[in-house]
């Protein structure tokens, strides 16, 4: 009987150590944080939760729709996006969906970058091996 709980253990413990291996070898994860508010809050601290665990791991928050208005230097989320930022996640905002909402760059909070368009950011991501991950 002890023998076998041992063994158990020993293989619990091998597959978790592989399972950390491959998870710190993750080239980067881009996520999604579009939605209403709740959602875009719900993205960001899932993405610095993940972070803890896999610290050696690159992310990406990637906001584009009617959510960009959620990254204006006046919005409430202002403490939680300089949060994550501080973190070393990158909360990156969709040039396409700030034109379309009529916001300036200029408008963002401190460090949130712009790429053209966020969709397509994110397929370039994946295909240089980032993982997506949508909450």
């Amino acid at each position: 009987m002890l023998k076998r709980l041992m063994l158990k253990f020993f293989l619990l413990s091998v597959l978790l150590n592989i399972n950390l291996a491959l998870a710190e070898n993750i080239k980067g994860v881009v996520v999604q944080g579009n939605g209403d508010k709740a959602q875009f809050e719900r993205a960001l601290k899932l993405t610095s939760n993940m972070h803890e665990i896999l610290k050696s791991t690159k992310f990406e928050v990637v906001v584009f729709g009617p959510t960009v208005k959620l990254l204006t230097a006046l919005s409430d989320e202002v403490p939680l996006i300089q949060k994550v930022q501080a973190e070393g996640i990158k909360v990156i905002a969709c040039g396409r969906s700030l034109k379309s909402e009529n916001i300036k760059q200029a408008d963002l909070a401190p460090d949130v970058p712009v790429v053209p368009f966020g969709a397509v950011y994110i397929v370039e991501r994946q295909k240089a091996g980032w993982q997506y991950f949508k909450p």
